[in-house]
C-alpha cells in the first residue's frame, strides 16, 4: 500500500512540474517569423546579481574561454570529486581526465545540459558553460525552456526533465541538440 501511495504522490509532483513548465513556456516562447525572431523584452544581464557573481567568478580565474577551462572552473567551485560528477552526469568516470587532455574539445549540447545540472549550475553559470561548448537554450524551442525552467528553478534530477521533457516536448535529454 505504502508503495502505491508514495508512486502516486510522485506521479502527482510530477504532473505539477509539468504544469509549471508549461506555463513556463507559455509565458516565454517566441516564435520564429520568416527566419527572424520577434522581438522581445529581456532582462538586463548586469542587473542581475547571479550574473555579477558569475562576472566576478570568471575575472577572478582569468575569464576562460574554452569549454575545458570553464567546465574546470566549475567543477572546482562545487568542491565536489570529479567522479561524483561524471556518475551524476551519465558520464565515464575518465571524463575530465579525456576533458583536460583534450585541446579544443567540443561537447554535445546534451552532455553540457547534464553537466550543468550534475554541478548544479544556475542558470547563469549554466549559460557560461553552454556559450563556451558553441550553445545558448533559445526562447523559441519549447525543449531549451524546459531545461532554462529547471536551471531556473534549481530543479536538477535528470528522470524528472527527461519526464518533462518527454510530455511537453515529446523528446529526451539523449535528443536535444
Amino acid at each position: 500500500m505504502f508503495f502505491r501511495s508514495s508512486k502516486k504522490k510522485s506521479q502527482k509532483k510530477l504532473d505539477e512540474l509539468c504544469t509549471q513548465a508549461d506555463i513556463f513556456i507559455q509565458v516565454h516562447f517566441v516564435r520564429e517569423r520568416n527566419g527572424e525572431h520577434y522581438k522581445f523584452n529581456t532582462l538586463s544581464l548586469k542587473d542581475d546579481p547571479e550574473w555579477t557573481a558569475v562576472e566576478k567568478l570568471l575575472a577572478e580565474n582569468g575569464n576562460p574561454e574554452s569549454f575545458s577551462d570553464t567546465c574546470q572552473l566549475f567543477l572546482r567551485r562545487t568542491g565536489k570529486d570529479e567522479t561524483i560528477i561524471a556518475d551524476r552526469a551519465g558520464l565515464e568516470n575518465g571524463y575530465f581526465t579525456k576533458l583536460q587532455n583534450t585541446d579544443f574539445y567540443r561537447p554535445s549540447k546534451q552532455e553540457t545540459v547534464l553537466l550543468c545540472l550534475a554541478m548544479r549550475l544556475n542558470i547563469e553559470e549554466a549559460r557560461v558553460l553552454l556559450k563556451s561548448a558553441g550553445y545558448t537554450l533559445s526562447n523559441s524551442e519549447k525543449s531549451d525552456l524546459v531545461i532554462r525552467y529547471f536551471l531556473e528553478n534549481q530543479l536538477y534530477k535528470t528522470s524528472d526533465l527527461d519526464y518533462v521533457l518527454n510530455k511537453l516536448c515529446e523528446t529526451d535529454l539523449a535528443s536535444i541538440g
